[in-house]
């Protein structure tokens, strides 16, 4: 029962302080009004905001909104467990409705009157609800896809048979990086007319300098060479939904850490930043691993508002399976790639093709990452004009028309759908 009023009411203040808070972008009278569901969502939600149109943006926090999902909606109903709002859990979503969310979607359209919900999915259990009682009042959503980077492997075959069975497409419009994108929704039952390629919003960002912070906001050390490593889970990539008990990349991950360690000894005057992903599972096992070993110039990072930013500030960059390592291809540095060992052979045919692009450094164990990561802060190891190129020929076919116009584009596509369900609301 604590635990009840205790979420309740932290649900009830940030309802509160959202509306007392406003857009974070306000725009003209000529504009549209979009309310940004920014789940794991940030650098997309930061690049909406930043571009240069008209268009009111107010942007809401599902982990501050969304706190008693637990009490309404068993395990058993989370996430892919179930077809939604099927058997016992259309009971849940009743009771949910009933609770809180139909009262606050008609509170949304009356203080912010939005054209259009945007999100980066539409799969998530407690936002169907919502997504439900918008569309009654007149108001569409938009999903702005924000996972670009499908690997041709069995795991999101099985992935994209059940959403197609339990969470199929409900949205009006979807917004994709890239047809490779559109192409898997095809699969999952999405009609051509709901569906457009735009591009990645969160790529503008490269191409604006002046949006660039700057490293001592970033609680980095101005004085030293960067070095940032992108880690991961033990079964990135090949997970559907329960964790792989024999964690195939855990000694990869172990020794690629080892090496930043070493480098970290070695080199006082370079600070290595271990970027966590923001939904990382195995983020508290990462953190316990470099505070045994603590040094002052390492330090692990998480959240969903800095990969960019960290990119752009950069001496090297290493990483492995991640959409990060497509975005560093956007800059001019050296790009590791960290991938080897038998457990990669095996699976190297099922993983996003970044270890063949042409884009990156591939060293074939630590020995040579670790020599490697020394030539390339010696300054020997810069892109070169072949490297630059195929870099663009792979960003572009992950990032359509990656050129700081994608918000633009995106919010453009919205307002288009905007106009016309509210025509219909007239």
């Amino acid at each position: 029962m604590l635990d009840r009023t205790v979420v309740t009411a932290r649900r009830k203040l940030y309802t509160e302080q959202f509306f007392r808070a406003g857009p974070r972008r306000r725009g003209s009278p000529a504009g549209r009004t979009f309310v940004i569901f920014n789940h794991c969502y940030d650098l997309d939600a930061d690049a909406l905001c930043a571009a240069d149109t008209p268009h009111t943006l107010w942007v809401l926090d599902p982990f501050r909104l969304f706190t008693d999902n637990h009490v309404f909606f068993p395990p058993e109903q989370r996430d892919l467990n179930c077809v939604y709002g099927t058997g016992a859990m259309r009971t849940s979503i009743d009771r949910f409705k009933a609770a809180w969310v139909s009262a606050f979607a008609r509170r949304l359209v009356r203080e912010t009157r939005l054209d259009a919900l945007i999100t980066p999915a539409d799969t998530f259990y407690y936002l169907r609800p919502l997504i439900e009682e918008l569309r009654t009042l007149g108001v569409p959503t938009v999903v702005q896809d924000k996972e670009g980077t499908i690997a041709p492997s069995e795991m999101m075959r099985e992935h994209a048979r059940v959403v197609a069975e339990r969470y199929p497409p409900i949205a009006e419009l979807y917004l994709f990086w890239n047809d490779t994108v559109r192409e898997y929704w095809r699969t999952i039952g999405l009609l051509d007319d709901r569906a457009r390629v735009v591009g990645q919003p969160r790529s503008d960002f490269f191409f604006h300098r002046e949006r660039w912070p700057n490293k001592q906001s970033l609680g980095l050390d101005p004085t030293k060479r960067l070095v940032v490593f992108f880690t991961y889970d033990a079964d990135t990539y090949l997970r559907t939904t329960e964790p792989l008990p024999d964690r195939p990349w855990k000694s990869l991950r172990d020794t690629s850490h080892a090496a930043l360690r070493d480098l970290a000894r070695e080199e006082p005057d370079v600070e290595v930043v271990v970027k966590a992903h923001p939904q990382q599972a195995e983020l508290a096992e990462v953190e316990a691993e470099f505070a045994a070993d603590r040094l002052p110039n390492v330090r692990v990072m998480a959240g969903a508002g800095t990969a960019s930013h960290l990119l752009v500030h950069a001496d090297v960059i290493v990483g492995f399976q991640s959409t990060v390592m497509i975005e560093a291809m956007l800059t001019e540095k050296p790009v590791f790639y960290a991938g080897w060992g038998p457990a990669h052979e095996r699976q190297s045919t099922g993983l996003v093709p970044i270890h063949t692009s042409g884009g990156c450094l591939v060293p074939h164990g630590p020995d040579e990452l670790a020599r490697m990561l020394r030539s390339a802060l010696a300054g020997e190891l810069v892109p070169d004009r072949t490297t630059l190129q195929a870099r663009r020929a792979f960003t572009d076919r992950y990032f359509y028309g990656a050129d700081g116009h994608v918000s633009e584009r995106v919010l453009g596509a919205a307002a288009d759908l905007g106009a016309r369900w509210s025509k219909q609301r007239v």
